[in-house]
């Protein structure tokens, strides 16, 4: 199964520190303490001992077992080589990062209005909920099929359902799982994905910008399908993206090709205009050679 860049590192980086955290790290004992590696990285409560502003990262990173681990991945591979393969390998980044923080501060907020109890927080469940969310958003009515249900459930529907009983396990439920991480998750995301769709927008009503093919980021394209994407992302045949011109700068462009024609053009008439007073043989050197060179061009010869 070939992954798209960012989904790939992402997913190497939480294997490599959920092996440190449960077999590595418990060999060597910090006061006693086997999950030492853990506490360290998750986000602890604000205003306790161990909080730190580093942890906003690097308790996405952190989790809490082997099926915590599993299920956030496979949802991960599922959902992000689509969502990708849309906004592209920079966007894609930036995107989940803001997603997992933007869950740990609802959750802490929700900690600070008293709605939940304090307790560390670990897993990137927050940043996959919110590619969840930008996979319904660009791909609405992509069906899929989830056990144990026999039929299939648009993608926009899936997602408002998981976010209704989000909602409700966050407010009735206390089963130590931070449900209103993942709803912070999905609203951050949306929130995101509407700025740049405006800041998009906004930019094509200035004609700042205009699609030519090849090379780096594609922008959102609502035509092609979310499993067209995603085999792309698992080794079909890319094709060209979307390279983003600048149309000021090719106006520019064209603005001084123009300019340089006529400024020939002007030479050229003033050369014919002393032949006619003066002679062919009385141009110098130069002159002549423009003439020659102009008299080339215009037969088509290189």
């Amino acid at each position: 199964m070939r992954m798209t860049p960012a989904v790939k590192v992402i997913l190497i980086i939480n294997v490599v520190l959920y092996v440190l955290t449960d077999w590595v790290t418990p060999m060597f004992a910090l006061d006693g303490n086997t999950n030492w590696f853990r506490d360290f990285n998750a986000l602890h409560p604000i205003g306790s001992r161990g909080f730190a502003l580093y942890q906003y990262l690097t308790y996405m990173f952190m989790h809490g077992g082997w099926w915590h681990l599993f299920f956030n991945m496979w949802s991960l591979m599922i959902f992000g080589n689509a969502v990708e393969q849309q906004v592209g390998t920079k966007r894609f980044v930036w995107y989940y990062l803001l997603c997992g923080i933007g869950a740990a501060l609802v959750n802490q907020a929700m900690t600070w209005m008293g709605i939940i109890n304090p307790a560390q927080l670990v897993g990137a469940s927050g940043a996959i909920y919110g590619v969840m969310a930008a996979a319904a958003f660009f791909f609405p009515n992509a069906k899929l099929f989830i056990i144990p249900i026999p039929f299939p459930i648009k993608l926009k529907y899936l997602v408002g359902f998981y976010t209704l009983v989000e909602m409700y396990l966050g407010i009735t439920s206390i089963d130590g799982i931070a449900h209103f991480a993942h709803l912070g998750g999905i609203l951050v995301g949306l929130i995101v994905l509407l700025i740049w769709k405006l800041q998009d927008k906004q930019q094509k009503q200035r004609g700042y910008y205009r699609y030519s093919s090849s090379t780096q980021d594609s922008h959102y394209d609502k035509d092609e399908g979310m499993w067209s994407k995603m085999k792309k992302g698992f080794g079909g045949k890319r094709e060209p993206k979307m390279r983003v011109t600048n149309v000021r700068e090719t106006n520019y462009a064209d603005h001084q090709y123009n300019e340089q024609k006529r400024q020939n053009n002007e030479e050229i008439d003033r050369i014919l205009d002393k032949i006619r007073k003066n002679g062919y043989q009385n141009l110098s050197d130069s002159e002549k050679a423009i003439l020659f060179n102009a008299s080339k061009t215009m037969r088509g010869e290189e």
